[in-house]
């Protein structure tokens, strides 16, 4: 695709169709500091979003304290069920759980109790295959990151009509789950991270 500058609108904040949207981003090795430039831009009455970051059990907790001193919308660290309303990120990181979508109620969590899945647990695979049946209001975000998490369910999320987007190699830390996403064909337009 054609380069974006810093200012071009990737998702609408605003107006009729912002009201039903998600943003979906899962990120890994670099991702903490890729996150806190992409958060920081967020508005708060941002879409409701939900992340999942790669990190050691247990880390979740500092994390969301680390990124909410510095964005304007609310984070809150992943639990069952909840809501996730215009102006919240939940972010699924350091847990032993998946964190999905509820398949009957859009922007609910639901945490789910199975194997990792490509070494990684809560997995981006399980968070963007979970979001396939509202792909419709979903943008979908792979960035940084070693391996290849993410990359199929950002595939199935493309196919059913989600808006996906990818991290540039050259603003990449590790373009590994970014390449593998772009080499398939579920990224639909490659960025920098600005």
């Amino acid at each position: 695709g054609t380069p974006a500058s810093a200012s071009t609108p990737i998702v609408a904040t605003s107006g009729a169709g912002a009201s039903s949207g998600m943003i979906l981003i899962g990120c890994s090795t670099g991702g903490v500091e890729a996150l806190t430039q992409v958060l920081r831009a967020f508005p708060a009455d941002c879409p409701p979003t939900f992340i999942v970051q790669h990190t050691s059990v247990g880390f979740g907790a500092s994390l969301v304290r680390l990124l909410d001193k510095q964005i304007a919308p609310r984070l809150v660290l992943a639990q069952d069920d909840m809501t996730i309303a215009r102006g919240m990120v939940c972010l699924g990181a350091g847990m032993t759980r998946h964190l999905t979508l509820s398949p009957s109620r859009k922007s609910v969590t639901s945490l789910v109790d199975e194997p990792p899945v490509s070494g990684h647990r809560p997995s981006i695979d399980r968070l963007f295959h979970s979001a396939v049946p509202w792909a419709s209001s979903v943008t979908a975000v792979i960035m940084t990151g070693m391996g290849k998490d993410g990359a199929a369910g950002l595939l199935a999320l493309r196919r059913a009509g989600a808006t996906t987007f990818g991290q540039d190699e050259a603003s990449s830390i590790v373009y590994g789950m970014p390449r593998v996403a772009h080499d398939m064909g579920a990224v639909e337009r490659q960025l920098p991270l600005p």
